[in-house]
């Protein structure tokens, strides 16, 4: 029904390779960190000039953090942190760096298609796109902290697991309240499938898997 495509033997087999690599390892926080930002100032993009809920500012508040904070963990890692989201320090490629903006943009045209006014566009986008990425972190960062503890990593992401959950919740009740808002939502998710594994061909070729 929600149109989510799993990936979760895939992600699990490249997060075994990267997470014993020091150098693999920062990589991947530093890519995280970027999706994560990225999300935050998309999500500040949104935002109506005087009309913000306190939910969309709190969304983008803990978005920033996590950026830093896993920015932080690289140091758990390696002594040295990147200074840059730039191709050298990430993993991915282009498929990490347009990831968010390619599914932004798809469903922006969808809604455009679909007889949304141009006015609401902007705001329906937000709640669809951060739902499909809401449910692909609820996939992988569980993932990602059962390696980190099977390796014995210092690196932990607990806080950030609680906080997606909560995000997750949030665009729940919020697609719950559009017309046919489910219906969206598994379009949407489909995208969001047939970018993931993209991303995730990309990725393995970073790892040359």
């Amino acid at each position: 029904m929600s149109g989510f495509i799993s990936f979760s033997d895939s992600i699990k087999q490249f997060l075994t390779v990267i997470v014993p690599s020091p150098d693999l390892h920062a990589k991947w926080l530093n890519t995280l960190s970027y999706m994560e930002n990225s999300g935050a100032r998309k999500i500040a993009a949104c935002e109506h000039p005087t009309l913000v809920k306190e939910e969309v500012l709190k969304h983008a508040a803990e978005e920033f953090r996590h950026a830093h904070y896993l920015k932080k963990q690289i140091k758990r890692v390696i002594s040295h942190t990147p200074d840059t989201y730039a191709n050298p320090f990430i993993l991915g490629g282009t498929a990490t760096l347009h990831y968010l903006s390619s599914l932004d943009l798809q469903t922006c045209r969808y809604l455009k298609s679909a007889g949304f006014n141009k006015s609401a566009i902007k705001e329906i986008a937000y709640l669809l796109v951060t739902y499909a990425i809401e449910l692909r972190a609820e996939e992988m960062y569980p993932i990602y902290h059962e390696i980190l503890k099977k390796y014995g990593s210092k690196v932990t992401i607990k806080s950030i697991l609680l906080e997606e959950k909560e995000h997750l919740r949030e665009m729940h009740e919020g697609i719950n309240k559009l017309s046919s808002g489910f219906l969206h939502a598994k379009k949407i998710c489909t995208l969001e499938g047939d970018l993931c594994k993209k991303w995730i061909l990309s990725i393995n070729r970073s790892l040359l898997i």
